[in-house]
């Protein structure tokens, strides 16, 4: 059999494609698991994060106290932090989405008419005359695009009622797994490295504490920033006069979570409000988002989470933009961190295998 170094590539993609085709054919077996993995995967995302953001505090607190103590004190303040969000800003949330649904055909017809006054302009007259730009079509398209929203949102009742059962029943099960994290989630690196020869134990180590830090690093700046993002745009919107400020302001911090891209998204729904008071208001909005991310980005990122991961923003643009279409807007959030976590391993693997020379059969890969 030869032994070139593509030909043992190639082979290894054939295998891995028989046994992928091989497995379609008993999805009888492999469905189940698959189902099991699915509804195993929202509650440990979840309880991940968690894990994440609570690690600090209980790491602090548990210097001079017994860590169950410690992880009881920091539940107790997200408690208190849950009930001042409740208590405090989600009755305007509340108050504004229930203004904004009701105002919905309002501000339908304000776009079309500053579509049709728009087109009445000196400059895009000729541009109207275009039977493919004319006012009625664009407003044909608009209407139905508008259309195609409610009926999309209408549809998604019933998935929504079965979001908040799922998230009831998170409710009771994701606090039992953060605290089973916080308790065990040291002993982890243990445990892999017991399942591996000793000789690599050592690079193994170093990979797991990289991961464990770019994730961390993750999830804390999103979720700092994202805070900041939401309090800036919010500023900013009430500053210039725009409706339903933190609506508005809650939707751009949860985009945030969308490395570059979250901007963007947050923009467009804000902009068609914004046309409803003035097309002026439109550049105020974005005007509003580039500083705040501009501050974000130059100001306090860097002073709160300091080096990121080291992923190219082109290679970043597109893994959102294929993860998108593949999961959808769950994959847009963990795309980075998953890309993150292989590039680490196969970083690892291949310099330990560069450096130590070792016979093919030794190799890690």
């Amino acid at each position: 059999m030869p032994q070139d170094k593509w030909f043992r590539v190639g082979y290894g993609i054939i295998v891995v494609l028989l046994i992928a085709f091989l497995a379609s054919k008993v999805d009888y077996v492999f469905d189940p698991i698959g189902k099991v993995l699915a509804a195993l995967f929202v509650p440990l995302l979840i309880s991940g994060m968690f894990y994440y953001l609570f690690r600090p505090f209980v790491r602090l607190l548990s210097i001079k106290l017994p860590k169950w103590l410690a992880i009881v004190l920091v539940y107790i303040g997200a408690i208190g932090l849950c009930y001042l969000f409740f208590r405090i800003i989600w009755p305007p949330i509340q108050q504004q989405s229930v203004n904004l649904v009701d105002n919905f055909p309002q501000i339908v017809k304000s776009v079309q008419t500053w579509i049709e006054s728009a087109q009445k302009h000196p400059w895009l007259k000729e541009i109207g005359n275009n039977e493919a730009l004319s006012t009625e079509n664009l407003t044909a398209k608009l209407s139905g695009a508008m259309d195609e929203i409610l009926n999309s949102v209408v549809g998604s009742v019933r998935g929504l009622f079965n979001m908040i059962m799922n998230f009831f029943f998170l409710l009771g099960l994701v606090p039992f797994m953060i605290y089973y994290l916080l308790i065990e989630g040291d002993k982890f690196p243990r445990i892999v490295l017991r399942m591996l020869p000793e000789r690599y134990h050592g690079e193994t180590s170093n990979a797991l504490k990289e991961i464990d830090a770019s994730i961390s690093s993750f999830i804390l700046s999103k979720v700092l920033t994202s805070l900041l993002i939401g309090a800036l745009t919010f500023v900013g919107y009430w500053i210039i006069g725009m409706p339903y400020p933190v609506l508005l302001g809650l939707i751009a911090a949860i985009t945030n979570f969308i490395p570059y891209i979250g901007p963007l998204i947050a923009f467009i729904p804000t902009a068609v409000v914004a046309l409803t008071v003035s097309p002026m208001t439109v550049l105020k909005v974005g005007l509003v988002l580039i500083i705040s991310n501009q501050i974000e980005a130059n100001v306090i990122g860097p002073r709160i989470i300091g080096k990121q991961m080291n992923v190219h923003p082109l290679t970043v643009m597109l893994l959102i933009i294929g993860a998108s279409a593949i999961i959808g807007p769950v994959g847009m959030i963990i795309v980075v961190p998953t890309y993150a976590i292989i590039k680490i391993i196969a970083i690892r693997v291949y310099s330990y295998n560069k450096s130590n020379s070792l016979p093919k059969d030794h190799q890690l890969l």
